[in-house]
C-alpha cells in the first residue's frame, strides 16, 4: 500500500512538473463540431489546450495522427474556480486499439496548483498508445459551464508568447476576447 501511495505520489509530481511547462493554446472558439476538430499536429509536444464548455456547447473534438505506437500523455485538468462553481466535464479518447465506444481514463479529481492557478487534475492517460493510427479526443460536459485544460504531449518544447498568454488568462478569469 505504501509503494503504491509513493509510485502515485512520483507520477503525479512528474505530471505537475510536465504541465508547469505546456506550451499554451487558448481554444475560445472551441471545437464543438465533430467534423472540425482541433488538429494537434505535433501530440508528442507538450500543449495545454484551454476550452470551455456548456449546456449549448457540451463537447470539444481534438484529433491527433500517429505514425507508431508512441507515448502521448494526455491530461484534462478543470481550474478550482470552476470545480468550485459546478462545472464538471471529462475526457473519452478514440482510436486504434481502444474500445468503440473509446476510453474514459479513471477519475481522479486531484488538487494541484500550476503558475499560481489551483486546478483539478481530473483525468490522465499515461501508456503508449495502442499502435500508430488518427486518435480522437472529446472532452465532454457534465455539468456547470466552464474553463478545462487539456494538455497533450510530453516533450517540451518553447512557451506561449505573451499574447497567448493574455489570452489564456482572460479566459481563466471568465472574460470574453
Amino acid at each position: 500500500m505504501i509503494a503504491f501511495f509513493l509510485a502515485s505520489c512520483a507520477l503525479l509530481t512528474a505530471l505537475l512538473t510536465l504541465a508547469r511547462l505546456h506550451l499554451g493554446i487558448a481554444n475560445e472558439d472551441g471545437s464543438h463540431d465533430p467534423a472540425a476538430p482541433f488538429v494537434i499536429r505535433d501530440p508528442t509536444l507538450a500543449q495545454a489546450i484551454y476550452g470551455r464548455l456548456s449546456v449549448a456547447a457540451p463537447r470539444a473534438y481534438y484529433t491527433f495522427s500517429v505514425p507508431a505506437m508512441i507515448g502521448v500523455r494526455a491530461m484534462l485538468l478543470i481550474p478550482e474556480k470552476e470545480h468550485q462553481s459546478g462545472f464538471r466535464a471529462h475526457m473519452v479518447l478514440f482510436g486504434p486499439g481502444f474500445p468503440t465506444d473509446g476510453l474514459a481514463p479513471d477519475m481522479h479529481l486531484s488538487p494541484l496548483t500550476i503558475a499560481g492557478r489551483a486546478y483539478r487534475l481530473v483525468q490522465s492517460y499515461v501508456p503508449p498508445l495502442p499502435s500508430a493510427g488518427v486518435y480522437r479526443i472529446e472532452v465532454r460536459h457534465e455539468a456547470g459551464s466552464g474553463v478545462y485544460c487539456l494538455c497533450v504531449g510530453v516533450r517540451e518544447s518553447g512557451h506561449a508568447d505573451a499574447a497567448m498568454r493574455a489570452r489564456i488568462e482572460r479566459m481563466l478569469d471568465g472574460e470574453s476576447r
